[in-house]
């Protein structure tokens, strides 16, 4: 067997039915892993967040941080 490229398997995909499509897509779901340039943006940013005094807001805090602004704007 001949090594497929990208564009050859996009043509065998397009000629799947719609249910062997998705288990196709299920199967890329489920292997996909995060490149190591994401991660190292990731890590960037969260090493920006702390070296900038960030700190994590539950999502109580921030309910009552937009009650206070709407309350503040009328």
């Amino acid at each position: 067997m001949d090594t497929m490229n990208a564009t050859d398997v996009i043509h065998q995909l397009e000629a799947l039915p719609p249910d062997e499509v998705a288990k196709v897509r299920d199967w890329l779901i489920e292997h996909d892993e995060e490149s190591p340039e994401l991660l190292a943006a990731i890590d960037a940013g969260l090493r920006s967040l702390e070296e900038k005094g960030a700190r994590v807001t539950t999502r109580d805090e921030l309910e009552n941080k937009v009650r206070q602004w709407a309350g503040k704007s009328r």
